[in-house]
């Protein structure tokens, strides 16, 4: 019971009555022979795999081969229209929940059945319900979204504070790209949220003058300028049509640099990659 006693150098008393110095104690760091595990999870790449194709069911739920998003179309300009308005917090799981959406992680169009299913709509104060501007009525987020796709109506999801906040989850940023989401206008983001989103080509922007939040409207459409001399450090301008004939004009910053700028005319960081490297 003394807690002054070191045992580097201090003494023990044994039965027999002797002074005893303990002996400091010894381990292996590592397991000499390596550890005991049957299964890596990991094979050797081959050194040439030119003639290695991936195959995959066509009509699996959980895998789904990825393909290249579209480059950009070097218009100086992009005409896009509103998908939602989100009002209030709007973390990662509000835009790609988890939960049992995680089993379709590996199938990009299967797990964007769950974009933005948790956002509120800033008009109608609801989760997941949106209006869809091709037949004037409300439905779910992802529905409205694919709809637009189908019909080539590219769009854009704008937000309030620290958008994307919360885990790290790279399906926010895909998804929305996937569903044709070219933009994202906010008051501010999560700083990893806002890098994903650059790196799947999306424009990840925000409002110079933050109350210009209050000027969009259901049906607005949005025509986003000087694509052609996009640059870092310069703002864009945005031009807000309004459905009554009326119009704004605002001036929106991001955050990109010069390379980032490379991933949006790639069409995404992995875009980039396999130009720079075939």
């Amino acid at each position: 019971g003394d807690l002054t006693f070191d045992p580097r150098k201090d003494y023990l008393i044994n039965n027999d009555g002797e002074k005893v110095l303990l002996d400091p104690p010894e381990g292996e760091e590592l397991p000499p022979n390596g550890f005991a595990v049957e299964d890596l999870g990991f094979q050797k790449p081959s050194n040439d795999g030119s003639d290695i194709q991936v195959t995959i069911n066509d009509k699996s739920e959980r895998l789904q081969i990825l393909k290249p998003f579209d480059k950009w179309d070097n218009s100086d300009s992009m005409v896009l229209h509103l998908l939602i308005k989100v009002t209030g917090k709007c973390t990662t799981d509000h835009i790609s929940m988890a939960g049992p959406w995680l089993r379709f992680r590996g199938h990009l169009d299967n797990i964007s059945n769950n974009l933005l299913i948790g956002a509120t709509n800033s008009f109608n104060n609801s989760v997941n319900l949106i209006k869809n501007k091709l037949n004037q009525e409300y439905d779910e987020v992802p529905k409205v979204a694919r709809e637009y796709r189908k019909n080539k109506i590219e769009s854009i999801i704008v937000g309030e504070e620290n958008y994307g906040e919360g885990s790290s989850r790279e399906h926010a940023a895909m998804e929305p790209r996937h569903m044709g989401v070219r933009a994202v206008l906010v008051k501010s983001f999560a700083r990893i949220h806002e890098t994903n989103l650059k790196k799947q080509g999306v424009l990840a922007l925000t409002f110079s003058n933050k109350t210009d939040y209050d000027k969009i409207k259901e049906d607005d459409c949005f025509k986003i300028l000087g694509l052609s001399h996009f640059s870092p450090n310069n703002n864009l301008e945005v031009q807000i049509k309004h459905i009554d004939g009326s119009s704004d004009s605002i001036e929106v910053c991001h955050t990109y640099n010069s390379n980032q700028i490379d991933w949006f005319y790639a069409g995404s960081s992995l875009n980039l990659i396999a130009e720079n490297h075939g």
